[in-house]
């Protein structure tokens, strides 16, 4: 094997180890991101035709030009699904190790079908080491988590456990049970196995803080971990209600790896800057400013196998900054969810719907909802009732539509027998389906 290689590959953990647990200088963070992005654009150019032709106006005789970066065009998912054997490499390099495949099929339905190496997965593990290490868990202590597992449907959902979840920690229990299961049964085994913490999908959390106040259990963790969805401080408020703890968050897609974290004295989201070259990019091509919304577009940096490089993951953000916390450079003040989670308004506006359960609490006969835009001035509500005999009082379902969303939209309340959870298996409070729009 090739001394300088092995020598520039040495020097690079040895940089990432340091970053991930001691921190780096703004100029040395810089620099290192600047190295891994050259290192995957040279390559992807030489070996991919499809990203040769999309990297062009960047690539120099010898290295990247980063001042033409914005001039690569945006990868959306769709392009990803068409492309995905064209932007697989075949010879990444030693470095990366071995290839794992997957699937996912976020909040949109239809599958996507990568590829991660066991570099990739190396880096975005040691991010949420570092997430964890940030709020101080106990790695001695019982994990549990709730999540969705890659069984085929004839396979039986049940508990697991194994150890070592935090590094360096190998006692600590790390029990598991598929988010497919019954309610009951995930707060029936959270009772027997009393863990110190939780992790799961937002949703989740908020339905087990439900259930666990309605039905007056008993069960206190030290801290929940959300992640894979939207947390809304209607869940944080709740989960502190019912099991006496905080709620951290952790911001990642499956094709990606880790992309943010919250950090607990600051309160918003830092860059996994070692694993994503982050961009917040507004519908006008510009990059978002402080307290700005705009597309998360994020480059992989350690992906050599299937390098995906300002690639739109489907969600939005609001660009954070401005504090005086000295985590990494790129921040993220509100993690939004999906662009079909957005409502899009009369005038080219666009709302990111969020109503607090303390008001829509105040409409009897509701168990469960979903609000559906069909048109650019028109809602569905759809409930389902605990009384099928009653309805709903519409005129303050209005009211709140019009408080808290737009007084432009109109609302119409639909009964039904059940929302169907979406093909993740979590529910979606806020759905558009106007067609090419989201």
């Amino acid at each position: 094997m090739d001394q300088t290689w092995k020598a520039d590959w040495r020097g690079t953990l040895e940089t990432l180890n340091r970053s991930l647990h001691v921190g780096l200088s703004r100029a040395e963070a810089n620099a290192f991101r600047q190295r891994n992005l050259s290192r995957v654009a040279m390559m992807v150019a030489a070996q991919s035709e499809f990203y040769r032709q999309r990297l062009a106006p960047v690539m120099g005789k010898s290295d990247l030009r980063p001042e033409r970066w914005n001039d690569i065009p945006i990868l959306t998912k769709e392009e990803l699904r068409a492309n995905r054997d064209a932007i697989l490499v075949t010879e990444p390099g030693p470095e990366s190790g071995a290839l794992r495949m997957g699937w996912t099929s976020g909040s949109e339905g239809e599958p996507l079908h990568y590829a991660r190496t066991a570099l990739s997965d190396y880096v975005s593990n040691q991010i949420t080491q570092r997430f964890l290490r940030w709020w101080k868990l106990d790695g001695n202590r019982r994990l549990a988590q709730i999540h969705t597992t890659r069984q085929v449907t004839s396979e039986r959902a049940g508990p697991g456990v194994r150890r070592g979840w935090l590094s360096g920690k190998p006692a600590g229990e790390h029990h598991t049970y598929p988010v497919s299961a019954d309610l009951q049964q995930h707060l029936a085994w959270l009772q027997e196995i009393r863990p110190a913490y939780l992790r799961s999908y937002p949703e989740v959390l908020y339905e087990l803080a439900r259930l666990a106040l309605r039905q007056g259990r008993v069960l206190r963790f030290d801290l929940l971990i959300s992640g894979g969805g939207v947390l809304t401080p209607d869940t944080r408020k709740l989960c502190k209600d019912a099991f006496g703890c905080a709620v951290s968050d952790f911001y990642g897609a499956e094709e990606v790896g880790g992309i943010a974290a919250e950090c607990p004295a600051c309160g918003e989201f830092h860059g996994a800057d070692e694993n994503v070259l982050l961009e917040i990019i507004k519908d006008d091509g510009r990059p978002a400013r402080v307290g700005e919304i705009g597309r998360v577009v994020v480059t992989t940096l350690f992906n050599h196998a299937f390098p995906l490089i300002r690639y739109h993951i489907g969600d939005y953000v609001e660009a954070g900054g401005g504090t005086a916390c000295t985590q990494p450079l790129q921040t993220i003040r509100r993690v939004l969810g999906r662009g079909k989670a957005i409502f899009r308004l009369n005038g080219g506006r666009m709302i990111w719907p969020y109503i607090p359960a303390s008001e829509l609490g105040r409409l009897a006969n509701v168990k469960r909802y979903q609000f559906v835009q069909f048109a650019l001035d028109a809602l569905e509500f759809h409930y389902v009732p605990h009384n099928t005999a009653q309805g709903i009082d519409d005129v303050a379902l209005q009211g709140l539509v019009s408080t808290f969303l737009d007084p432009s939209l109109k609302v119409m309340s639909i009964p039904v027998a059940a929302i169907e959870r979406e093909s993740n298996l979590k529910y979606m409070l806020y759905r558009s389906s106007l067609e090419g729009m989201t």
